[in-house]
């Protein structure tokens, strides 16, 4: 048992890590199903693209999940000078550094309004149109902006029991409410031009970084819940599941969307909680028995937010080096391929990049201390 403990401490992983690693792999796979469209020439194979991807239409609720459970959980005393500065390292950077490289080498897979001017450039960096992933990135940042909020509500406010469910109450009736008016004044409504960036305001998903903040603080009581209903949430996931590609293939497979596929909307959000809930068990479960996959869930989540900030710009790439060779394999073959290319490309490149930062910085301390040394022995010479 001791020893179980001290792997644990040693590998330093929680359930927040095991959620990013299933998100950003939902996330990637999302990048290459909306790649693919435009090789699906039959019904079948754009039910495929269809099916698959309602099935990992969970990620953008589980990275807010995952990220506000991380938050905290470990910065509850923690100067927010110090947390906003480490997170514009972390997450700011290498958000502004990708966007850039895809705006400079591939400017066609920017989305919404492209870059024209110096103002459509500030838009573009601001509203996450340089590729098609970057809104998840938009959205992610404003709860790190809300760190003091979230921090304030879990600690302080929640800190008397009794106001748990009430809060969970009046949440969810409000999230009802700006679910049904996206529903009816946006998507497809007369404010679906004006108001189409909603869907990466923080606001529309706000109820899966309360749920988050709570699991942690009440870590107890969460899991309790969990393990009283998790023989319903598979059959429960299934059914859903059901019902979203009910509403998905009711558009039609004449020019085929993933636009029409939205996380605002009351299937979706049922389906992203019951996921959430299925990998957090799976999470803690893995880290109750010391599963020996943790390092490596524990890599992955580590450079997991770098990799899907790659990960568009490299399918890119993926895609122009395998060329005619995707038409020519078997669909369903091609899509993995370029799946697992992609994904071991997007981490690769990050990791490598880290390592060449690591040196690099290692070297220039280096250098200074040895500037510093010679300095020294100028003086005392």
């Amino acid at each position: 048992m001791e020893n179980t403990e001290e792997r644990n401490i040693n590998i330093n992983i929680n359930e927040s890590d095991i959620l990013k690693v299933f998100a950003v792999s939902g996330a990637i796979l999302q990048s290459v199903l909306g790649m693919f469209l435009k090789y699906a020439h039959t019904n079948d194979n754009l039910a495929l693209l269809g099916v698959i991807f309602n099935i990992v239409k969970y990620t953008a609720p589980v990275f807010i999940f995952a990220i506000v459970y991380g938050m905290v959980k470990n910065n509850q005393h923690t100067k927010v000078s110090h947390f906003y500065k480490e997170k514009f390292g972390e997450l700011v950077i290498p958000y502004l550094l990708w966007a850039a490289a895809g705006l400079i080498f591939f400017p066609e897979i920017q989305v919404n309004q492209h870059v024209t001017s110096f103002r459509t450039l500030i838009e573009s960096f601001v509203l996450g149109n340089a590729s098609s992933q970057f809104w998840y990135t938009v959205m992610m940042l404003q709860f790190q902006l809300l760190m003091p909020v979230l921090i304030f509500i879990c600690y302080k406010y929640l800190a008397k029991p009794k106001r748990v469910i009430p809060l969970l109450i009046v949440s969810f009736v409000i999230f009802g409410a700006w679910l049904w008016m996206y529903d009816t004044f946006v998507f497809q409504g007369a404010y679906a031009i004006s108001l189409r960036y909603l869907d990466r305001f923080f606001v529309s998903y706000f109820i899966y970084a309360l749920l988050g903040g709570i699991a942690w603080v009440y870590k107890k009581q969460f899991d309790g819940v969990l393990r009283r209903i998790q023989f319903i949430l598979i059959p429960v996931m299934l059914l859903i599941l059901i019902w979203t590609n009910h509403e998905f293939f009711g558009f039609g497979f004449e020019d085929m969307s993933f636009g029409n596929l939205i996380y605002l909307k009351p299937s979706m959000t049922l389906y992203s909680l019951v996921v959430i809930f299925l990998i957090y068990m799976l999470a803690r479960h893995l880290i109750s028995v010391n599963s020996r996959s943790l390092p490596y869930y524990k890599w992955l989540s580590t450079y997991a937010y770098r990799a899907f900030t790659a990960n568009v710009f490299m399918l890119v790439i993926v895609l122009r080096l395998f060329g005619d060779l995707i038409t020519q394999l078997p669909f369903f073959v091609a899509l993995l391929l370029v799946y697992l290319t992609t994904v071991a490309c997007s981490f690769g490149v990050v990791y490598a990049f880290a390592r060449i930062k690591v040196k690099v910085c290692r070297e220039w301390l280096l250098l200074k201390q040895k500037k510093s040394a010679q300095h020294q022995s100028k003086i005392s010479t």
